[in-house]
């Protein structure tokens, strides 16, 4: 008798497949011919776009996912070390830009006004010119 996959609940951060053919050849692996099998990437995407979205801890991935909060988060800095988080976002970026879903006039660079003690602003440009 073969196991059948239950589905899970789905999330308002989840993907659909077809999103993530987007940047499935990015983060493609090839596969070890020994070891244990390979976490689903489909699911790893997803585990980890729940904890950026809803901004809970890792530890709090829900159950249902089909893999640990652990390995989501080794894939996340895995992936933001070695530039794929980058590329993956640069690649939507490219493929949105292409089918005109981006509206560069109302582009925003995102900045925060906090105001500082007197005398900050010195200690700050002393040790960039210590470096």
């Amino acid at each position: 008798m073969q196991h059948q996959k239950q589905k899970r609940k789905l999330y308002p951060s989840d993907i659909t497949r077809r999103q993530f053919q987007l940047i499935e050849p990015l983060i493609k692996r090839r596969r070890r011919k020994t070891g244990r099998p390979p976490a689903d990437l489909y699911e790893i995407v997803n585990g980890m776009l729940y904890v950026l979205s809803t901004g809970c801890r890792w530890r709090d991935l829900p159950h249902d996912y089909r893999v640990s909060y652990v390995t989501c988060y080794r894939y996340f800095i895995k992936w933001v070390n070695n530039g794929t988080f980058r590329k993956m976002f640069e690649e939507l970026k490219y493929q949105a830009n292409k089918k005109n879903l981006l509206h560069w006039r109302n582009a925003y660079l995102d900045a925060s006004v906090v105001k500082s003690k007197k005398g900050v602003k010195d200690t700050l440009d002393i040790r960039e010119n210590t470096r």
